[in-house]
């Protein structure tokens, strides 16, 4: 009896099975292509971009130069990923900013000047970023394309996380009404997307710091946007 009881018994769970096994590929895989992005990221800092091989990169990783264009086409393919990856850290900065604040002017004035000040610290880098990423401005025929998504999706919620900014800044009576808050966050990302890419390029010449000329730009765009009567 004893003996049928025990055959009766549920079996014991012994975890997800086989199951588990594409989630572990998968993760090993995100590794993978994370230790890429930090290999290429310090490695075009140290070097320059045009001067860092495919060689060196494989190396640095540790892996074939097979698995490495498994994950990307080439070097701009990864610089492209990486401008991505600064573009989302930016928009998380923007939200972080809203906190304790319902203005637009302080909550985006904390974001705009982190963002420059480390585009400052970084400037070299950046410029690669602004200049040959296509971050901003892409072009080709992925342009508008399913492969072209990841890119729009990062700016759409650049562009949404200050839009928020702005409304919360609307609601509170600080920032006019007349414009739409999208339309808000596009000057916005103009003034630092120009501002910063021609201060990266000398197009100007030695004009000081960034963050000084950005905010003082700002200022300019922030003064247009404060709530005045018959514009609320």
């Amino acid at each position: 009896m004893a003996r049928a009881a025990g055959r009766d018994r549920p079996r014991e769970r012994r975890g997800p099975g086989p199951a588990a096994g594409p989630g572990l590929r998968e993760r090993k895989k995100q590794r993978v292509r994370q230790r890429i992005l930090d290999v290429c990221g310090r490695l075009f800092r140290e070097r320059g971009f045009d001067e860092t091989t495919i060689d060196d990169i494989v190396r640095e990783v540790g892996i074939s130069r097979q698995t490495f264009f498994n994950y990307f086409p080439g070097k701009e393919a990864v610089l492209a990923e990486l401008g991505l990856v600064w573009l989302r850290e930016q928009g998380d900065l923007a939200r972080r900013s809203r906190r304790g604040s319902g203005s637009v002017r302080d909550g985006l004035r904390r974001a705009i000047r982190g963002q420059l000040a480390a585009i400052e610290r970084d400037r070299d880098f950046m410029r690669l970023v602004f200049t040959r990423s296509g971050l901003f401005f892409p072009h080709g025929p992925r342009v508008g394309s399913p492969s072209d998504e990841p890119r729009l999706d990062h700016t759409r919620r650049f562009f949404a996380a200050i839009s928020t900014l702005a409304s919360a800044g609307q609601r509170a009576g600080r920032v006019r009404r007349d414009v739409p808050a999208d339309q808000i966050a596009e000057m916005y990302v103009a003034v630092l997307v120009i501002t910063t890419r021609l201060w990266l390029t000398g197009y100007w010449g030695d004009t000081g710091g960034l963050v000084e000329r950005g905010i003082r730009a700002f200022g300019v765009l922030e003064d247009g946007l404060r709530a005045r009567r018959g514009t609320t």
